[in-house]
């Protein structure tokens, strides 16, 4: 299992860059891998939290909490790579990551996978911490995906090697409980059901998605309550999910634009590149100066390096 150490800094530029060197080496199409920041003790049994994380909520923390109190020695909330390549959508995968990082403790661990499916996961889990009991840690719309036969080939044999490796921990939204139940209940799930466990939430958070905080925040509702702090404060420095900011005569997006400096420092990297302070080229190319329409200039071109942004930048 492979282990990095970053800064929460989302301006951090070797941090951002190690995080994507760390995406890009696994490989989805070989053996499941399993990478943390940071080091996951040995533990007895072990629970993975999956997730998009775009954002994670207040809801994701608690299941995790629970999940500790419920006597799992630790959570790894993991992020699957099959979301790279994808068209851009909200927090692009570093973010992700350093989302998650910056609002958990030393009770539980933040990771990469190279494959998306629950059994692929639980390999990999199994094989950095052999003898452990892993659980999956899942919403109760995703449990009932798992047991749906369009998802598979063969469906009863893809179920007998999830839950072969893993246990189903499931926080059931409050509308799906009895859908749950029922899927549970059916003949072929039987076999399934001392594999899945129940374990509640809250209702100020059971319902609280990643998809309906996204809307809320674009709505401009305030973060407090739907992310923890140290997400909301990650969202708010990097404009993430925020409405355009009019600069001039132009409509910017904050978060694009990082985005896009990333992309671009991330093409022409170099150790100077590195070492770039981002987040004064940031604020430079959201201000109304001559620096900063000369900056925009250079990323809507898309041929800048490391040094004639700066140049152009002034910094």
């Amino acid at each position: 299992m492979a282990q990095v150490h970053v800064s929460v800094d989302p301006f951090h530029v070797g941090s951002l860059f190690t995080l994507r060197t760390l995406l890009r080496s696994l490989d989805p199409s070989g053996v499941p891998t399993l990478a943390t920041i940071a080091t996951v003790p040995p533990c007895r049994n072990l629970a993975l939290l999956p997730g998009s994380f775009n954002p994670p909520t207040a809801a994701h923390l608690l299941f995790a909490e629970r999940a500790l109190g419920e006597g799992f020695d630790r959570v790894v909330f993991t992020y699957a790579v099959r979301t790279l390549g994808k068209e851009r959508s909200g927090l692009i995968p570093e973010d992700r990551l350093l989302a998650v990082r910056a609002m958990i403790e030393n009770s539980f661990g933040v990771g990469a996978c190279s494959h998306g499916l629950y059994a692929d996961q639980a390999d990999a889990a199994g094989r950095v911490m052999p003898g452990a009991e892993v659980a999956l840690l899942v919403g109760s719309d995703k449990v009932l995906q798992i047991f749906e036969d369009r998802w598979y080939a063969d469906r009863d044999a893809a179920l007998e090697r999830l839950f072969a490796s893993a246990a189903l921990v499931v926080a059931p939204r409050s509308d799906q409980e009895d859908a749950l139940r029922h899927v549970l209940d059916e003949p072929r799930n039987r076999r399934f059901r001392d594999r899945v466990e129940v374990l509640r939430l809250h209702p100020a958070v059971a319902d609280l998605s990643s998809t309906r905080v996204r809307g809320m925040l674009r709505a401009g509702a305030e973060p407090a309550g739907l992310v923890p702090a140290g997400v909301a404060e990650m969202l708010g420095e990097t404009g993430a999910f925020a409405s355009p900011v009019s600069v001039g005569a132009e409509e910017i997006d904050a978060y694009g634009l990082r985005a896009d400096l990333i992309d671009l420092l991330w093409t022409a990297r170099t150790d100077d590149g590195a070492a770039i302070d981002l987040r004064a080229l940031w604020r430079i190319g959201m201000s109304p100066t001559e620096a900063g329409r000369r900056l925009r200039a250079r990323l809507a071109e898309g041929s800048a390096d490391a040094a004639a942004l700066a140049a152009a930048a002034g910094v």
